[in-house]
């Protein structure tokens, strides 16, 4: 009798530690199930005292490549080869989170009297952006960087003519310490803000060429 009550202490024990891994694994795959959201977010700070006049932009539908076109972060992990982070995306698609930024960027600087995205508001010119590229450099024989690369052109926005005013392309390769998620985004972050501080300084240069408006 005594023996069959240390085997049923046993048995219990061993069933107890069963449920408990059981438990602990099932929490486990739980927790990697979660998707984690990310946003661009870059602010300028100060206001412009001076706003130019007459001078309304319209910011036309961004493009984005392919490949960088949905909310997954996007690694590269081979000279033509590119991987979507599962689990790991943005909290809205990328050409919303960069217009959004890329508008109240250019609102503050002065610039602009006013900078819209509305189709059928009046505007004097348009920008229309293009994202190349906007992804973390993964592979292995490279130094990890998360880079952002834009093309910009300033047109007219009268429908008869169309003429390019300006165009410039921009890229910014920010080191990161580790190809992970956060700190891609954290280097998309820090390299947003170097590539609109650029594309004002080139805005700047080119509207005090022309004649005041």
């Amino acid at each position: 009798m005594i023996v069959n009550n240390k085997l049923i202490v046993r048995l219990l024990f061993l069933l107890l530690l069963t449920c408990a891994l059981t438990a602990c694994f099932s929490f486990g795959s739980k927790a990697d199930e979660t998707v984690h959201y990310y946003v661009l977010d870059v602010d300028r700070g100060a206001v412009a005292a001076n706003f130019a006049k007459n001078r309304v932009l319209r910011l036309k539908p961004m493009r984005v490549t392919a490949h960088f076109r949905d909310k997954n972060i996007v690694f590269k992990v081979g000279d033509n080869e590119f991987q979507p982070q599962e689990m790991h995306e943005f909290f809205s698609s990328p050409d919303e989170m960069i217009t959004a930024q890329l508008r109240r960027w250019l609102q503050k600087t002065g610039l602009f009297s006013l900078v819209i995205v509305d189709g059928t508001q009046a505007a004097d010119m348009e920008l229309e952006v293009a994202v190349t590229g906007l992804y973390a450099d993964a592979r292995e024989q490279f130094s990890p960087q998360a880079t952002l690369e834009m093309q910009f052109f300033l047109t007219s926005a009268d429908s008869k003519s169309s003429k390019v005013l300006f165009q410039t392309g921009l890229r910014v390769d920010i080191d990161i310490d580790k190809a992970t998620p956060a700190l891609t985004v954290k280097g998309w972050n820090i390299g947003l803000k170097e590539l609109l501080f650029t594309l004002e300084d080139d805005f700047s240069g080119y509207f005090s060429k022309r004649s005041p408006q």
